[in-house]
């Protein structure tokens, strides 16, 4: 499977979230590529290990934090890196070639591919969150995940091969479900599915070295409603 190296990484102590996409650390401020809430996460002196990158109001990029005796991925943005490795190790099928951020019915999508003679269209998505070994997705109410949802079921009609695929940044992941309360999105992948879009989803295992992708989870129901399409 898949192993995505990662740059020299220097230990911080978390203080607190500024925003919704900067952290104050003990080392100073840091860039939080991450919308999700992740307040189990963001803990007032969680350590955490970050990319050196200074910028005007930054020290750096925040990637790993350490959270029940493990490293998580916080970085949302190594989503699109992963599936891009997983697409050129021919996971997916036989790749022929591969085009970044393309706009498709005014939307924008991660990939277009050319996958065993066929377009086919990709997503990808980041989770860490985990609760009894449960990954539930989103962290927070995503409007923009249920249209790409609806985008791909829509390619899927029509002929193209299409994928959501979610890497869960957290090796303690056993299962992954939608969360039955973004009912918006639930309805959304029932529709993708139906459609024939797969919905795909993998274990990460983060070390200060690597992100490594590990077994695909198996799709669960979360206490409290339907989190899995049908």
């Amino acid at each position: 499977m898949p192993r995505l190296p990662l740059p020299p990484l220097r230990p911080c102590r978390l203080l607190r979230r500024r925003n919704r996409f900067l952290v104050e650390a003990d080392v100073g401020p840091l860039h939080l590529p991450n919308s999700g809430r992740m307040a189990e996460l963001l803990r007032p002196g969680t350590p955490g290990h970050y990319l050196p990158r200074p910028t005007p109001r930054t020290l750096g990029r925040l990637v790993l934090v350490e959270a029940e005796g493990v490293l998580v991925g916080v970085d949302a943005a190594l989503a699109n890196r992963l599936l891009e490795l997983l697409l050129k190790e021919g996971a997916l099928g036989p790749l022929e070639a591969l085009w970044r951020e393309v706009a498709v019915g005014g939307e924008r999508l991660d990939f277009r591919a050319r996958i065993g003679g066929q377009e086919a269209f990709l997503e990808a998505k980041n989770c860490n969150r985990v609760e009894e070994g449960l990954a539930l997705f989103p962290d927070a109410p995503t409007p923009r995940g249920a249209r790409h949802l609806r985008l791909l079921a829509t390619l899927a009609r029509a002929g193209h091969p299409a994928f959501a695929v979610w890497f869960v940044q957290h090796p303690l992941a056993q299962a992954f479900a939608l969360d039955p309360e973004d009912r918006a999105l639930v309805e959304a992948a029932e529709e993708a599915q139906a459609s024939g879009v797969r919905l795909l989803a993998y274990r990460v295992r983060p070390t200060l070295e690597a992100l490594e992708v590990e077994a695909g989870l198996p799709w669960a129901t979360p206490q409290g409603g339907s989190g899995r399409p049908p």
